[in-house]
This record gives structure tokens, sequence and C-alpha cells, in this order.
């Protein structure tokens, strides 16, 4: 088995530990404070923050791997690696103290309805400063998880973002009595911290940092000018995420927590191979590039997206017809209560677009970096933006808050294609003939998977414990499906099962 089988084995492994970790963190607070007033304050102040973690956190993930590789070629990986390293924390210690300053006014500003509640605002101002302050701890955690990335350790960057979240757990559960909602932001804080400890000791630090080197700043200059506009492109999902925030929060209370437990817990097929494939992908297209390979630049991407839609479509599809036993098992308990249940469920039928389209986006974005052409990326997500603005009043006029989350799905699908159709101008096209048979077939099976399971729940297996029905719903789905695509000789399935990982 080869090195990088291997690697790929542990980073799959570490993400469904992230996964699985981050969905412990949203039924912690579901059970905690269920959609109540203080959940909907917590939820929507940290979207704005949240926007720049992600800035940080994703995008200079994506931007730095072919920018290491680039400085690694000419033996300066670790003078770039130092630069980078002290260029952001001086940079992200100004977005947090811009950050801590203008959050009293900005909270106000956006969300004046949290008037209603007592405490409203405080609690929203102190929220967005918390998290403010963990950025400057994000922005170099983000750097070395990079730099992890360029050297094919995956799961260790992804072991790092789990302690994050597991201490943002026991934080929650220790001290909510006596912080209230407080301790969900503070547990961030502290988990940044410890990640970025773990990751100074495991360095160690003659291998951390140059620390006598000087900041060459005409280096992180030009980084800073290719990570931009990627960052902003990761945040651009943030930003349109903020901007339901501000439309929920003019509804009643709970629908902002409700669409957030919704919208993340259909993101779970994105977080996993969304981002595992994408993550996979990026090294080999980028080493492609940087060599000029283009046929194996482009094949990668091919690769990439059939991959992803063979693992998406049977996922989402299992998810819409158990959406609501799956809302019940996770999140129903402590305050979560079935009238959140019924509500959570409805609005994650509607996501469930967002996170087809923005999972093929991730593989399509990879592209574009790898290419130095954020860019052009970057102004379709501010196009992105506008659309989402729109849709979300013209849906939520029409139907409410079910509006919000099915005008994401609907401004994913025009991202989506709007971001293809330009990589495949700048790449000179890619073999659709090729990506066509293979989504056909995934089709095919995935519509054979969908009717045995509708069939299975005409039989009494619905009345079985929720745990057990969603068992036998997920393993005769796997079944009908792995079988259809083995049936119609799908050639990626037979890759993804041969022995070895060699083609058959």
């Amino acid at each position: 088995m080869s090195k990088f089988k291997v690697a790929s084995i542990l980073f799959l492994f570490s993400t469904l530990l992230l996964k699985f970790s981050s969905m412990l963190r949203d039924m912690t607070i579901a059970g905690l404070f269920g959609a109540s007033g203080q959940s909907d304050i917590y939820f929507a102040a940290m979207t704005i923050p949240n926007a720049i973690v992600l800035f940080m956190l994703t995008g200079m993930k994506d931007a730095f791997l072919p920018s290491y590789y680039k400085f690694d070629q000419q033996g300066k990986g670790f003078s770039h690696l130092t630069n980078v390293v002290k260029g952001t924390f001086w940079i992200t210690i100004g977005i947090s103290i811009i950050g801590i300053i203008i959050s009293p006014f900005l909270m106000r500003l956006i969300y004046p309805e949290f008037g209603r509640y007592e405490d409203g605002f405080e609690i929203a101002t102190w929220t967005a400063i918390i998290y403010f302050i963990a950025i400057i701890f994000v922005g170099m955690n983000a750097v070395y998880e990079g730099f992890f990335d360029s050297q094919k350790k995956f799961s260790f960057s992804t072991f790092s973002q789990t302690v994050v979240v597991l201490v943002m757990i026991g934080f929650s559960l220790l001290f909510y009595r006596q912080l209230g909602i407080y301790a969900v932001p503070i547990g961030y804080l502290i988990g940044t911290i410890i990640s970025f400890l773990i990751k100074l000791v495991y360095l160690k630090p003659k291998r951390f940092l140059a620390w006598k080197q000087k900041i060459d700043r005409k280096e992180v200059k030009a980084f800073y000018l290719i990570f931009l506009p990627v960052g902003l492109t990761i945040a651009i999902g943030q930003i349109n995420l903020t901007v339901d925030s501000i439309f929920s929060a003019q509804m009643e209370t709970g629908v902002v927590a409700n669409l957030n437990y919704a919208f993340r817990l259909v993101n779970i097929p994105q977080a996993i191979f969304g981002v595992t494939i994408a993550t996979l992908v990026f090294p080999l297209i980028a080493s492609a590039y940087a060599e000029n390979k283009m046929d194996q630049f482009k094949s990668g991407i091919e690769k990439g997206l059939i991959f992803m839609i063979m693992f998406l479509i049977p996922t989402i599809a299992g998810m819409i017809l158990v959406m609501e036993p799956l809302v019940k098992i996770f999140f129903e308990r402590g305050r979560f209560d079935a009238a959140a249940t019924a509500d959570t469920a409805t609005y994650a039928i509607f996501y469930v677009g967002s996170v087809f389209f923005y999972s093929i986006q991730a593989v399509i974005a990879k592209g574009f970096y790898t290419m130095s052409k954020g860019h052009y990326i970057l102004r379709i997500g501010l196009i992105s933006v506008v659309l989402n603005v729109i849709f979300n009043w013209w849906f939520s006029s029409l139907y409410g808050a079910v509006g919000l989350a099915l005008a994401s799905s609907v401004v994913g699908m025009l991202y989506s294609i709007m971001t293809f159709t330009m990589l495949y101008r700048l790449t000179g096209g890619f073999d659709l003939k090729k990506i066509g048979w293979n989504v056909l077939k995934v089709l095919i099976a995935g519509a054979v998977m969908t009717a045995a399971l509708i069939g299975l729940q005409q039989t009494a297996i619905p009345s079985l414990p929720i745990l057990l029905y969603l068992v036998i719903i997920g393993v005769t789905g796997i079944i009908v499906y792995a079988t259809g695509l083995y049936l119609l000789k799908s050639q990626p399935f037979k890759e993804l099962i041969a022995r070895g990982g060699n083609r058959t």
C-alpha cells in the first residue's frame, strides 16, 4: 500500500472523527440551550468573526500549499513558512483589535432585534469579541495546518482542529451553569490556544520557526496578494450565512438556531466527502501544475469531481428520506424539543442543494487556487452574495424561514455553474463525456437505491427503534448502491475497491 493511500485513509478517519466531534458540539449546544433566544444570539453573533476564522483557516491552507511548494523547490521552504507565520501573527493582531473595538456597534447595527431579549446586545457583543481574540491563534494554526498538508500529514491537521472542538465541548459542559452561553465561545478560545501549543510541542521550537529571521515584507506581501482573494472566496459561504442570520433574526425566536442546526446536520457529507476529496486532490493537481503537466492537472480535477458526486448522491438522497429521525436522534434532548425537531428537519431538506453544490465547488476552487486565479472565483463569489440577498428577500417573503434554506441551495447551484464554466475556459476544457458518463451511472445506481429505500419504508421497519431503523436503512442503501455501481461497471468504483488502490 502506497504512503499516499495510507495518508488518505488516516485523513479520512481523522476527518470522520472531526465531524463526529463537531456534531457532538452542536448536540451539546442544542441540549443545553435548545432553540432559545440565547442560542439565536450566539449563532448570529459568531457568524461575522467566524467568516474571518474560515478566511484564515481554510483560505490560508489553500493559498499556502502551492506557495510552499514553489519556495521549497528553491530550498527556501522553511524560510517561507517563517515569513508567513510572522506576517500572519501581526496581521491577525490588527484584525482582532479592530474587531474588538467595533463589535459593540456592529451587533446593534445588524441585529437590532436582539434588543427584545434581556442582555441581548451584551451577549452578542461578548460572543463576537471572544471570537475576534481567538483569530490570533486561528491564523497561526492555519499556517501550520497548511504546512502539514504540504507534507501530506493531513490527519495531524484535522487532529488539531478536533482538539479545538473537544475542548469547546468539555468547557461548555463544565461551565454552562456558571457562564451560560458564554461557555461556548470561551471554550473555543481555549481550544485554539491548546491546538497552537500542541503544534509547538510536536514540531519543537527549532523546527517550528526561524526565530531570528527578519520578516521579508515583500515576500509576505506577495503571498497575501495571492491569499486575499482565496481567503475572501472561502469566506463567501460564511458571509452568505451572515446574510441568512440577519434575515432570520427578524423572525420568531428559535429560527436562527434551528436553521443553524439544520445546516450543520446536512453539512456532514460536505465536511466528510467534500473536504476530504478536495484536500486529497489539491496536492496532486498543485504538483502537476507546478511541473507544467496540464493533462494530469485536468485529470485530477475530473477525478475529484467524479468521486465527489459518487459519494454525495447516495448520501444526500438517503438523508432526505430519513431527515426527521436523524434530527431526532442527534438533537432532541434537553431543551431541544419535538417542535424544534420538526422545524429543523424541514429546513434541513431545503438545505441539501447547497451541500451538494458547495461540495462540488470545493474541487473546482482548488483548480483556481492552483493556477493562482483566485481573483476570478472571488468575483463570482461576490456576485453570489448579491444573489443571496435577493433570493433571501424574495423566498423568505414567500415561504418564511424555509425560503432562507431554499435560497442557499439555489445560490449554491448558480455559484457552482458559474465557477465550473470559468475554470473550463481557463483550462481549455475538461473531458465532459467522461464526467457525464460516470455521473449517469451514479444517478442510475442512486435512483435504484432510493426506490429500494422507499419500498423498505412501506414495511414495518419505521416502527423499530430509531437507531436500529437508521442502521437498516443505511446498510441497505450502501449494499444496493454499491451493487448498482458494480453492475454498471463504474470505473471509479472499481478503483475505489481495488486491492492496494490500483486499477483492476
